[in-house]
């Protein structure tokens, strides 16, 4: 007889092979059955924790996720505004130039997001939360007197393309010099703006 896990052990266990059935057989190829062998459960085993694959998807993008929400939380608390647009610049770029499985699995859910209009509300809050943070930092720091008056909006709105396309570069197999990279970014995105 084989030992319950504990809730938790399970349920990262079964994201956990999820991720590794979507990785390599695709959203579409990927089934209830495999996920659930590769786990080590029956098929109502799985259905106990999970309805459907979307919600596994759904899952272990939000595990995936944890990290950067994590990020935004730690630097929006930040006194001055400059040093938390650089640490999460810094941080975010580090992250996902270290972690390739977890940045390919997420823009496999962005695949399936795209095609399932009933799952675009959760990338529409996503993407206004972002801009929200970004734009709340740059317009902190105009009134602080360290960032000089510009679009704030237009300016979180590039911010976060380039990021998602630099990640989007990363997930294509391709390398960059991390640091110079960092430095590339703080110059475009703040020094160029900063009040010295």
């Amino acid at each position: 007889m084989t030992r319950k896990k504990p809730g938790d052990t399970r349920i990262k266990e079964i994201i956990q092979a999820a991720v590794e059935e979507f990785l390599e057989k695709g959203y579409n190829g990927a089934s209830m059955n495999s996920i659930a062998a590769r786990a080590g459960l029956s098929k109502g085993g799985l259905y106990h924790h999970f309805s459907g694959k979307d919600e596994i998807l759904m899952a272990a993008n939000d595990e995936f996720s944890r990290p950067v929400h994590d990020l935004v939380q730690r630097t929006a608390v930040l006194d001055n505004p400059v040093e938390a647009l650089t640490l999460y610049i810094r941080e975010y770029l580090h992250h996902w130039s270290t972690h390739e499985k977890e940045l390919a699995f997420t823009f496999l859910t962005m695949t399936k997001i795209i095609s399932c209009r009933e799952m675009w509300p959760q990338m529409e809050d996503y993407s206004t939360s972002i801009l929200a943070f970004y734009e709340s930092l740059f317009k902190k720091g105009i009134e602080k007197g360290l960032l000089r008056h510009h679009d704030t909006a237009a300016r979180a709105l590039t911010l976060m393309a380039a990021l998602d396309g630099i990640t989007a570069y990363l997930v294509l197999g391709r390398t960059f010099p991390l640091e110079k990279t960092v430095e590339r970014f703080l110059v475009t995105y703040i020094s160029d703006i900063e009040i010295t």
